[in-house]
C-alpha cells in the first residue's frame, strides 16, 4: 500500500512536470537548441524584407524563408548598453540596467534549465565587470570579441563540438557599428574599423541617394538635437557626431559605406547558419536575429542611435526554426519589443517554467509556431526609453524621455527642454516629417497615448515622472 502510495504520488508529480512544460512544443528531452544572433545598429529597413534595394542580405533572407520576420520590432531604449541589458533580463532599462545583479539572466535561466551555454562577441552590457560574476550570466563559454569574423568562427567551433544536451548560443556581432568609424573617417578624424575597412570615397553615383526624410522636422524636440550639433571645437562630441558639416555627398558616401557593413554582418550571420545545415541541426535549432538598436542613416540629417525616430528604435526580429515556424512569413502589423519579448518566448519554447509576473515582455510562440494559433488580443503598444544630455556640455542636464508607439501613431515626451512632446502618424507620414502634437484635428489620440504611457508607468513602476505629462 505504501509502495502504491510512491507510485501514485509520482506518477503526480510526472504529469506536473509534463504539464509545466506542455505550454511549448517539446518535452523537456527534445528540447531544441536557441541561437540568439544580435547585431549592433541595424536599422530594421536595411534588409531584403523591407524591399530596401541597396543591399543584399542572403543570410537574413535564409533565417526568413524559414520563419517570420517582424518589421514593427521595437528596442526598449536605442543605445547598446541599456538595450542589451534588457535582452538579457526581460527588463526595461530603467530597471535592469544599473541593477543587473538583481534579476536572472537569461543566460543564467538556460543553464540552469539543463541547456549548455556560450556568448561569444560583443558584451557591452554593463559597466559592471559581468566577466567576473559568471553565475550571474550563467554562460560556460564565453568570450568578449569585437572581431565578427572571429565571433563567427568562435560560433560555429561550438556548434561543431559534440553536445549531449541542448545548448543555447549568443553570437553577437559587432557590425554595422563601424560605421561610427566611417564617419569620423569621412570627416577626416581617422579611425580603425575593427573588421575590415568599407570604402570611403566612392562615387557619388554608386550612392545610394538621400532619403525622402533627410529632412529635420519642424519644432524639433531638444532631447534629439542636442547631439547632432556639436561645434568642432568641442572635440569629445564631435568627434562622436561629426555630420555637422557634410554636404549630400559625405551622407550619400556614409549610406554607401554602412549599407556595405550590413552585408558584412549579413555574411557571418550565413556561415554560422550554414555550419547548423552542414551539422543537421537546423530541424532542432530554433534562431533569432535581432539588433540592439538602429541608425539615423541619414534621416533628419543624423547618422546615430539616441533618438526616437524610426531609423534608430526599429530593427530587425525574425525568428526560425525549419519545420516549426511559419515559413516566408513577413508579419507588418504586430508590436514587438525585443528586449521585453525575447526572453518569454526563449523560455516557452525551450520548456522552462518562469515567473511571468517578472517580466513585461510577452511569448511570441502564437506568432511563429506552426501548430500555435494566434492570440485574440495583441498589445495596443510598446514603450522605449531613452536619457539626453545637454548638447555640449559633459554635466548639462540630461533629459528623460519615453516613446510610445502604437499600430498608427507614435507619441513621445522629455521631462524637460523645448518641444518635449511630439507626436506622429506613422501611416500617413512614415518619415516622421510633420509633427502633429498642436494639431486639433488629433488632440482625442494624442490624449489616448498620454493615458498609455499613465497606464505603463503604474504597471510597471517606471520611475519616469507622471506629473510631466500634459493633462
Amino acid at each position: 500500500m505504501k509502495l502504491n502510495s510512491l507510485k501514485i504520488y509520482a506518477l503526480i508529480l510526472t504529469f506536473c512536470a509534463q504539464y509545466t512544460y506542455a505550454q511549448t512544443t517539446t518535452k523537456k528531452q527534445d528540447r531544441p537548441n536557441v541561437l540568439l544572433i544580435i547585431s549592433d545598429q541595424h536599422a530594421g529597413k536595411i534588409m531584403t524584407q523591407t524591399g530596401y534595394e541597396y543591399v543584399k542580405t542572403p543570410g537574413i533572407d535564409k533565417l526568413a524563408a524559414e520563419g517570420v520576420t517582424f518589421t514593427r520590432s521595437y528596442v526598449t531604449y536605442p543605445v547598446c548598453v541599456a538595450s542589451r541589458a534588457s535582452m538579457m533580463t526581460g527588463m526595461m532599462p530603467s530597471k535592469s540596467n544599473s541593477n543587473l545583479m538583481d534579476y536572472a539572466s537569461i543566460g543564467k535561466t538556460m543553464k540552469n534549465a539543463g541547456y549548455s551555454t556560450a556568448y561569444y562577441g560583443k558584451w557591452h552590457v554593463s559597466n559592471t565587470k559581468i566577466k567576473d560574476v559568471p553565475d550571474w550570466h550563467g554562460f560556460e563559454k564565453y568570450k568578449r570579441e569585437y572581431t565578427d569574423t572571429k565571433t563567427a568562427d568562435l560560433s560555429i567551433d561550438f556548434i561543431n563540438e559534440k553536445h549531449d544536451k541542448p545548448f543555447f548560443l549568443v553570437t553577437s556581432l559587432l557590425n554595422p557599428h563601424d560605421c561610427c568609424e566611417l564617419a569620423r573617417n569621412i570627416s577626416g578624424l581617422g579611425d580603425d574599423y575593427h573588421d575590415g575597412a568599407v570604402a570611403e570615397d566612392m562615387d557619388i553615383d554608386l550612392c545610394p541617394p538621400l532619403p525622402s526624410n533627410f529632412n529635420i522636422p519642424e519644432n524639433e524636440a531638444e532631447g534629439f538635437y542636442t547631439r547632432r550639433t556639436p561645434d568642432s571645437t568641442d572635440k569629445v562630441n564631435f568627434g562622436k557626431h561629426p555630420v555637422k558639416y557634410w554636404k549630400e555627398k559625405e551622407w550619400r558616401q556614409y549610406l554607401y559605406g554602412y549599407d556595405r557593413l550590413v552585408e558584412k554582418m549579413d555574411n557571418h550571420i550565413l556561415n554560422v547558419v550554414n555550419a547548423l545545415e552542414q551539422k543537421g541541426l537546423l530541424e532542432n535549432t530554433i534562431i533569432f536575429y535581432t539588433s540592439d538598436h538602429g541608425d539615423g542613416h541619414a534621416a533628419h540629417e543624423w547618422n546615430q542611435k539616441m533618438t526616437f525616430y524610426e531609423e534608430s528604435v526599429n530593427v530587425p526580429f525574425v525568428v526560425s526554426w525549419k519545420g516549426h515556424t511559419k515559413s516566408g512569413v513577413i508579419d507588418r502589423e504586430t508590436l514587438i519589443s525585443n528586449g521585453l519579448d525575447l526572453y518569454p518566448t526563449i523560455c516557452n519554447i525551450a520548456g522552462i517554467p518562469i515567473n511571468e509576473s517578472l517580466l513585461s515582455g510577452e511569448n511570441l510562440s502564437p506568432y511563429v509556431l506552426k501548430n500555435e494559433n494566434k492570440i485574440n488580443k495583441e498589445r495596443d503598444y510598446v514603450v522605449s526609453e531613452l536619457n539626453q544630455k545637454e548638447k555640449n556640455k559633459p554635466k548639462g542636464k540630461v533629459f528623460v524621455g519615453r516613446m510610445v508607439v502604437t499600430n498608427q501613431y507614435k507619441y513621445f515626451l522629455f521631462d524637460g527642454g523645448e518641444n518635449p512632446e511630439q507626436f506622429f502618424d506613422l501611416k500617413n507620414d512614415p518619415g516622421e516629417l510633420n509633427p502633429l502634437i498642436h494639431s486639433k484635428k488629433h488632440q482625442k489620440q494624442i490624449a489616448e497615448h498620454r493615458q498609455m504611457l499613465r497606464d505603463w508607468i503604474a504597471k510597471t513602476g517606471d520611475d519616469f515622472a507622471i506629473n510631466k505629462i500634459p493633462q
